[in-house]
């Protein structure tokens, strides 16, 4: 008679110690059985809760670029971290009274777009810029303030303080007759306007041309007051029978420079004092 094995069907009178009979023995091989981190759940189900909330998990995160991302990743990074749709989808605050022209504007607004820069990035950009534009602003006049202060002590220290305001006059009177609007501009913007160098130098072209030899008027005109200077320059522009007449309105006459010269000198005399 052929032997045959037995099994018991007696659970309790069985030999051999309790079954193991937790999830990770039915469904585990024998190396992932003892595994600390998947013995933390308590069944299957939670498992899988647990991978699906993973997976979730990854899918949110952002990949950040590197030098070999594609235009196409570097836009969808950009996209995720919070860039707009497009240039003129930002919505930035422009500080009051800041006088940025529109186009300059929509110039930096496609700057923020191609480097990937959000709202708030774009915001904080401006403000930060406007910032540095004010303090320029505040030392710039600072600066001529004091230049004004230093230049007005050096002449002063120079003419004299009872010369001073005359020869001062004399400067700005040659200044605005012979300074033509683009080195007036360039002047202002350069701070030369209180350059003592500058000054001085405009002070003897004024004496020059106040001169009555260097006016080419052929009478002492440095004589005449106020008055007599009105009357004859009512004269050189009415009357054609005035030496000047001709060459004062002929750009092209040998004497037109002195003809203009003259009338301004006469001009000094007429309206001294006068802006």
């Amino acid at each position: 008679m052929t032997e045959e094995t037995v099994v018991s069907d007696n659970l309790i009178g069985s030999e051999g110690g309790e079954a193991d009979t937790s999830w990770q023995s039915r469904y585990l091989s024998d190396d992932l059985r003892g595994n600390d981190t998947l013995g933390k759940f308590e069944d299957v189900g939670a498992l899988g809760k647990s991978y699906l909330e993973l997976q979730k998990m990854v899918g949110s995160r952002i990949k950040v670029p590197t030098e070999e991302s594609s235009d196409e990743e570097i836009n969808d990074f950009y996209t995720k971290v919070g860039r707009p749709e497009a240039p003129e989808k930002y919505s930035v605050d422009l500080p009051e009274d800041s006088g940025y022209d529109q186009e300059l504007i929509g110039q930096f607004y496609d700057v923020a777009y191609k480097n990937g820069l959000s709202n708030k990035q774009a915001q904080a950009a401006i403000e930060f810029y406007n910032h540095i534009n004010t303090d320029m602003s505040i030392n710039q006049d600072a600066m001529m303030q004091q230049s004004r202060v230093d230049s007005e002590a050096a002449l002063k220290k120079e003419w004299g303080p009872v010369d001073y305001n005359k020869n001062l006059a004399t400067s700005k009177k040659a200044f605005n007759r012979f300074a033509d609007d683009d080195l007036k501009q360039f002047v202002e913007k350069n701070g030369m306007s209180n350059n003592v160098s500058m000054i001085k130098f405009l002070h003897k072209i004024g004496s020059a041309f106040s001169d009555p030899d260097m006016a080419g008027s052929g009478k002492d005109s440095g004589r005449v007051d106020a008055d007599s200077a009105r009357l004859e320059i009512a004269s050189i522009m009415d009357d054609k029978g005035h030496k000047y007449n001709e060459a004062l309105f002929d750009a092209k006459h040998p004497k037109h420079k002195e003809a203009v010269a003259y009338r301004d000198h006469l001009y000094d005399i007429a309206y001294e004092g006068e802006e």
